[in-house]
């Protein structure tokens, strides 16, 4: 009689149960490591699209000063340092060619180029520059 009731209870032993709590454990883990680096990952592309959004409007903002002159200006937006230049552009010679193309008296191309600085990992700042040409009108003298 004594057999029949230890064979007739289920359950689970201690050592089925502790096996059990590592699997839950180990994927556990995995799973937060994974979410983890999802998260740093969407802070990193949050942090890039902030930065290049700052030299987009930086850009733009000078763009749209008319006459455009050579100039330089620096600041910060946030936690996002940008350094702007705005200069005369010359053309490169092409081949063959021995003189510069003749500009119009009236309109120049220029420049403009953003440094942006921005905090990275690591406490490694990130960097990268934009920068486009405008045609713009020159400043005529007596002119407002």
């Amino acid at each position: 009689m004594m057999m029949q009731r230890i064979t007739s209870q289920r359950g689970f032993s201690l050592l089925e149960v502790l096996v059990a709590f590592v699997v839950l454990a180990l994927v556990g883990t995995a799973l937060f490591r994974l979410f983890g680096g999802a998260m740093n990952n969407a802070a990193s592309a949050d942090a890039w699209s902030r930065a290049v959004q700052v030299a987009q409007n930086q850009l733009a903002q000078a763009s749209v000063m008319q006459p455009l002159r050579a100039m330089s200006a620096n600041g910060r937006d946030g936690d996002v340092q940008w350094a702007l230049k705005v200069e005369p552009y010359n053309p490169p010679a092409l081949e063959g060619e021995t003189s510069q193309p003749a500009e119009s008296p009236t309109y120049r191309m220029f420049r403009l180029e953003v440094d942006v600085r921005f905090p990275g990992v690591a406490n490694k700042d990130r960097t990268f520059a934009l920068e486009t040409l405008k045609i713009s009108q020159i400043e005529q003298p007596g002119q407002p």
